[in-house]
């Protein structure tokens, strides 16, 4: 395989290119599925915080039995 004894300049160029670019990308999906996941981490503490009180009332209430 003499593959990349044919490449001229161009085809460098190229591949600097989308490397650089590829890392661009993974690094941009990578944040944003953190900043994603942050965020349903936080919705999840939200809604838990909220139930909490709700299920105090409801085990606390003896007068329904």
């Amino acid at each position: 395989m003499i593959l990349f004894e044919e490449w001229g300049r161009t085809e460098w160029f190229l591949l600097l290119v989308n490397a650089v670019a590829t890392y661009i990308v993974v690094q941009f999906l990578r944040r944003k599925i953190k900043r994603k996941l942050d965020e349903v981490e936080a919705r999840q503490r939200h809604h838990l915080h909220q139930r909490r009180p709700e299920d105090e009332k409801v085990n606390e209430d003896p007068s329904e039995d």
